[in-house]
């Protein structure tokens, strides 16, 4: 089993909440709603890590807000260790993540938007090159999610595709800033090969007098594009058939399972892809 206890103070003083995984699970998830009824958001100060399994690698990742987002902090360990002081992240902490990672020692870690970031946006331009009134006004955001519980995917990875858009309107009427989402499942097929669903889309409008016009124009278009982002991701995803995977799961930024790093979630998801080639 593996644990961590966060405390309220430098040095493990004062109040502590133990959040402890048992069953060696992926997650385990102490959520916003959770500390918070415990009177615990945005006071963590130190915490204790332990593991009763060596071999099989752990991770305590905080994040600064709500429901997994915003920036975060991730600790590796697979023995006792104990963090006494969080310098930069002290009395900040709204929820927590435990993970479990695959036992398997080879592993590939490829973070998505550093690794395919320009063709993610070239397929982007090329669906919205057909709608004359939408063009793309920033990069593809690659974001880890494991929070969407509007559609019952409550403690499931998935990776959250979000596209900056500007839809150009009429004069007198100024541009209007909205996005695309996309939420992607990757998993392996029978031969062992990644691959990725959608199972959720959507989009945000900003405030406007034409936004209820804006949305009767983009929702059609955006859902009509699931099976073309599933296609286009797939057919990326087919650069990385060069192992037999066993196994694939994620984590916010450019993660690493071994060792400490941190980031923003906006800043990418990575795939953590345990594998055997015999």
């Amino acid at each position: 089993m593996s644990s961590t206890r966060i405390f309220e103070h430098n040095n493990f003083g004062g109040r502590n909440v133990l959040i402890d995984n048992p069953g060696h699970q992926r997650y385990v998830l102490a959520t916003f709603d959770f500390l918070n009824g415990l009177s615990f958001n945005d006071i963590t100060s130190s915490l204790q890590m332990r593991s009763g399994t060596p071999t099989i690698p752990s991770s305590c990742l905080l994040f600064e807000d709500a429901r997994f987002r915003g920036r975060f902090k991730s600790f590796a360990f697979n023995s006792a260790r104990d963090v006494n002081a969080l310098p930069d992240f002290n009395d900040l902490t709204s929820c927590v993540l435990l993970m479990d990672h695959d036992p398997n020692p080879n592993k590939s870690i490829l973070a998505v938007r550093q690794l395919a970031g320009s063709r993610i946006d070239q397929a982007i331009d090329d669906q919205l090159a057909g709608i004359s009134q939408v063009s793309r006004s920033g990069a593809t955001l690659c974001i880890f999610t494991i929070d969407l519980f509007e559609v019952s995917r409550f403690g499931d990875d998935l990776m959250l595709a979000e596209v900056p858009i500007k839809v150009h309107t009429p004069w007198p009427f100024s541009d209007v800033d909205a996005k695309i989402r996309y939420w992607l499942k990757f998993f392996l097929d029978g031969d062992h090969h990644l691959r990725a669903s959608v199972v959720a889309w959507g989009y945000w409008i900003a405030g406007s007098v034409l936004t209820g016009s804006i949305e009767g124009q983009l929702r059609p278009q955006v859902e009509s594009h699931v099976g073309t982002v599933e296609s286009q991701l797939n057919s990326m995803l087919t650069d990385l058939n060069f192992h037999r995977w066993t196994d694939v799961y994620l984590m916010p930024g450019q993660a690493s399972v071994t060792s400490d790093y941190d980031g923003n979630v906006t800043d990418d998801c990575s795939l953590v892809l345990p594998f055997s080639d015999s």
